[in-house]
C-alpha cells in the first residue's frame, strides 16, 4: 500500500481515541512516538523509544503496528517482560485499538494472546486424573490437593474453562499444577488421541493466522533460542518489545541453568520401572546415576559449608569437583538413552492408544529431567565465560550458572531474527544515556533512538534530601532511616505514602521499632500477597485512613498509584544491586580482569535505572503530586549524584 494510504489510516484510526477513550488526550509526544516507530517499521530497522510516564507508549506503538500489518501483511508481535501488562494490552489497549480502526473502516484483525507451553493443561494427564482415586493412606493435605486437581478437571469437562493456568477460578499450588500441565518433554504431540482439544495446540494453531500476537520476553526468548522453525522466527513480523529494560535480564534468564542435587527423580523412575519390561537395565542404570549423583551432592555441600551461597571466582570450577560432574552426565547420558529406547519400543504397534501415551508422556517426562541435567552439567563444566555457583535450596543444595554477557546471547540468538524492532520503555536510558542498555542487548552504536520526556507537570512534585539523612555507608545509617520513618512519615499528612527499602532487614526493623498503634497503617510486604497489599492499600485510601506500604524491589516498579494513593514516595537508600548477585559478581570479575572499572560499566548504570523506577511511582497522572524523599546523601555529596538525577525527570534536589 502507498505511503499516503498508510498515513491515512494511521490518522483515521488516532482520530477515532478521543470517541472511544473518555478523557483521552493527544499529546504531541505520542504522536512523535507514532511518527518514529513508524519509520522504523517501514524501513525495517531496530530502534529505541524511551517514552515517559504518561505519554500512551500502548497506543503509540499499535497505532503504526497494525497499520503496517494490515496493509502490508505482516504480523505485529508485541512482547512484554510482565504478565499484568500482556494481561492489560489483551484486556484493554488492543480491544480499544481495533474499535479505532473498525471506525477507520479495517475489521476482522485477529489477535491472538500466545504464553509458554506450560500454562495450559494436558487434557491427557486431566483425563488420568479424573480416573484416579484418593490413596487410603493419603494425608489430609494430600486429599485437598487431589480435590483441587478433581476440581480443575471438572471444569474443564464441563466446559466452564479454557485450560489455562491464568483462567483458573482458584489458586493452585505451582506442584499441583504441574502434574496437569503440558510439558514438552511428556507431550506426544499430533500422535496424541486429544491433541484436538489441547489448549495449547490451539494457541499454536490460532498463531499462524493472527495478525497481531501478544506475548512476553520469556516465552519469545525460549522460541527463538530452542523452536526450529518458530513462528516468532518469520520474516514476516515486526516486533514490539514493551518494558524493553528487562529484556536484558530476560536473555540472561533464558540461558540460566540449575541442579537440584537434592531432588533425584526416585519417584519418577519408580514409576516408569512398574511399566517398563526392561526394569533390570533401568534399575541398574539409575542405581549408578544415583551413586555418582550423591558423590556431587557430597562435595557440593563441603564447599558450601554453612554458607547460603558459594560462588566460584571467575566462574572457574575446581578440576575435582568438574570430574565428580563429567562422570555423572556420562552416566546420565547412558540412563537417557534406555529411558529413549524404551519409550520408543513401547509405542511400536499401539497408535493412538490413550493408555500408551500416557505411559509414553511420564517416559518422556523423566527423559526431560534428565536432558536438563545433562545440559546444565554440560555448561556448568564448559570452557565457557559464564557465572558459576553452588546455592543452599529448602531441601539441599544445586549448581546453577548463567551467562554474564547478554550482549552476546543477542546477538546470536535474538538479532538474526529480529530484523524490524521498536524497544520501548517509560524508563530505559540510564544516566541520561542509551548507552549502557543498548551495550547489554548487542544493539549497534548506531542504532536509532528517541527520548520523549513525560508530559507530566513536574513543579507539582519534589525531590528531596533531608538535611538530617546521612549516606547508607554510615554507620548511623539505619537509626536515622528508622527515626525518620517513626517522627516524619508515620505523621505525616499524606495520606498514600510507598516506602522503599533495599533490604528486608532494614525493612523489619523499622516497623519493629514502631508502636503498636503506629503499625496499624503499615502494609509490609511479606505479611501480605503483592496483590492484596494494593488493593488493601487503596481500600484504606478511599476510607480516608493514612496507608504506607513498606516494600522491596517488586513494590518499586509496575505499581500503579495514582492521586491519593500514593503522594511520597521515600527511598531509604540508593538501590545499588547486591553484591551477593553471583551473575553480577562474575561479570564484575571479568570487567576487573579486562582492566575496566566494574562500578562505572555495570554497577552504576543498573542503579541509576532503578533510582528512575522508584522515582516514577510517584507521578501515573497528570494532577499528580508530592514528595519524592531519598534518605541516603550519596546523592548530593557523590559526584554521580548528579548523574543519577539525570535518569529521572527532576532537574533538582531539595535540601529540606
Amino acid at each position: 500500500m502507498e505511503n499516503i494510504q498508510q498515513n491515512k489510516l494511521v490518522a483515521s484510526a488516532y482520530q477515532a481515541l478521543p470517541i472511544i477513550m473518555n478523557g483521552f488526550l493527544p499529546r504531541h509526544q505520542q504522536k512523535s512516538m507514532i511518527t518514529r516507530a513508524f519509520s522504523l517499521i517501514k524501513q525495517s530497522k531496530v530502534g529505541v523509544i524511551e517514552a515517559g510516564t504518561g505519554t500512551g507508549k500502548s497506543m503509540g506503538y499499535l497505532m503504526p503496528g497494525i497499520t503496517m500489518a494490515v496493509t502490508e501483511d505482516k504480523v505485529l508481535v508485541v512482547s512484554t517482560a510482565t504478565a499484568s501488562l500482556q494481561d492489560q494490552l489483551a484486556s484493554k489497549d488492543i480491544p480499544i485499538a481495533l474499535r479505532a480502526y473498525l471506525m477507520a473502516g479495517v475489521e476482522g484483525i485477529k489477535v491472538v494472546v500466545a504464553k509458554g507451553r506450560e500454562r495450559y493443561i494436558c487434557p491427557m494427564k486431566v483425563d488420568a486424573i479424573e480416573q484416579s482415586t484418593s490413596s487410603l493412606f493419603a494425608s489430609e493435605q494430600e486429599v485437598e490437593n487431589e480435590k483441587i486437581l478433581h476440581q480443575a478437571a471438572q471444569l474443564w469437562r464441563d466446559d466452564f474453562w479454557d485450560g489455562s493456568r491464568d483462567t483458573l477460578p482458584f489458586q493452585m499450588p505451582p506442584k499441583q499444577w504441574m502434574k496437569i500441565a503440558n510439558t514438552a518433554s511428556g507431550c506426544t504431540g499430533s500422535r496424541c488421541p486429544l491433541v484436538g482439544e489441547c489448549p495449547y495446540y490451539k494457541m499454536q494453531a490460532e498463531m499462524k493466522n493472527a495478525r497481531v500476537i501478544i506475548t512476553n520476553h520469556d516465552y519469545l526468548l525460549s522460541n527463538l533460542s530452542n523452536v526450529p522453525n518458530s513462528i516468532f522466527a518469520r520474516d514476516c513480523n515486526i516486533f514490539i518489545f514493551d518494558e524493553a529494560h528487562h529484556l536484558s535480564d530476560k536473555l540472561l534468564s533464558a540461558f540460566a541453568r540449575k541442579l537440584d542435587l537434592s531432588g533425584f527423580w526416585q519417584e519418577e523412575i519408580k514409576g516408569i520401572m512398574r511399566l517398563s519390561p526392561n526394569a533390570m537395565k533401568l534399575e541398574i542404570s539409575a542405581e549408578r546415576v544415583l551413586g555418582a549423583w550423591k558423590l556431587c551432592e557430597q562435595a557440593a555441600a563441603i564447599m558450601l559449608g554453612d554458607a547460603r551461597q558459594h560462588r566460584f571466582t571467575l566462574g572457574e570450577v575446581p578440576p575435582q569437583f568438574k570430574s565428580y560432574l563429567l562422570d555423572l552426565k556420562g552416566l546420565l547420558t547412558g540412563f537417557h538413552d534406555l529411558i529413549r529406547e524404551e519409550k520408543e519400543e513401547k509405542g511400536k504397534g499401539q497408535k493412538n492408544n490413550p493408555l500408551v501415551m500416557l505411559v509414553q508422556g511420564k517416559m518422556g517426562e523423566l527423559q526431560g529431567l534428565v536432558s536438563d541435567a545433562i545440559l546444565c552439567i554440560a555448561e556448568f563444566t564448559s570452557d565457557e565465560k559464564i557465572a558459576r555457583w553452588i546455592e543452599r535450596n529448602r531441601t539441599g543444595v544445586e549448581i546453577r550458572c548463567s551467562p554474564f554477557d547478554g550482549a552476546s546471547k543477542a546477538r546470536k540468538h535474538l538479532w538474526p531474527v529480529v530484523k524490524t524492532a521498536v524497544l520501548t520503555s517509560a524508563t530505559f536510558t540510564s544516566l541520561g544515556s542509551f548507552d549502557a542498555q543498548c551495550h547489554a542487548l548487542g544493539l549497534s552504536s548506531d542504532t536509532i533512538t528517541l527520548k520523549l520526556e513525560s508530559p507530566f507537570d513536574y513543579s507539582r512534585a519534589k525531590l528531596v534530601v533531608p538535611k538530617i539523612a546521612v549516606e547508607a555507608t554510615d554507620g548511623r545509617h539505619t537509626d536515622t532511616v528508622i527515626s525518620y520513618v517513626k517522627n516524619t512519615v508515620v505523621k505525616s499528612k499524606a495520606k498514600g505514602i510507598l516506602v522503599h527499602f533495599t533490604s528486608r532487614m532494614l525493612m523489619e526493623k523499622c516497623y519493629e521499632a514502631l508502636s503498636q498503634r503506629e503499625r496499624e497503617s503499615i502494609i509490609m510486604q511479606g505479611q501480605w500477597p503483592a496483590w492484596a497489599m494494593v488493593e488493601e492499600h487503596k481500600r484504606r485510601i478511599d476510607a480516608g485512613q493514612q496507608s504506607i506500604m513498606f516494600g522491596l524491589d517488586s513494590l518499586g516498579e509496575g505499581v500503579d498509584l495514582p492521586g491519593e494513593y500514593c503522594t511520597m514516595v521515600v527511598m531509604t537508600r540508593l538501590p545499588f544491586p547486591t553484591p551477593d548477585d553471583p551473575v553480577l559478581a562474575t561479570h564484575a570479575e571479568h570487567l576487573e580482569d579486562a582492566g575496566k572499572n566494574p562500578f562505572q560499566i555495570l554497577t552504576l548504570p543498573k542503579m541509576a535505572l532503578k533510582f528512575a523506577q522508584i522515582v516514577g511511582r510517584l507521578m501515573r497522572r497528570e494532577t499528580d503530586y508530592g514528595l519524592v524523599i531519598v534518605l541516603d546523601r550519596r546523592l548530593v555529596t557523590k559526584r554521580y549524584g548528579s548523574q543519577i538525577l539525570k535518569s529521572s525527570s527532576f532537574k533538582q534536589i531539595a535540601r529540606d
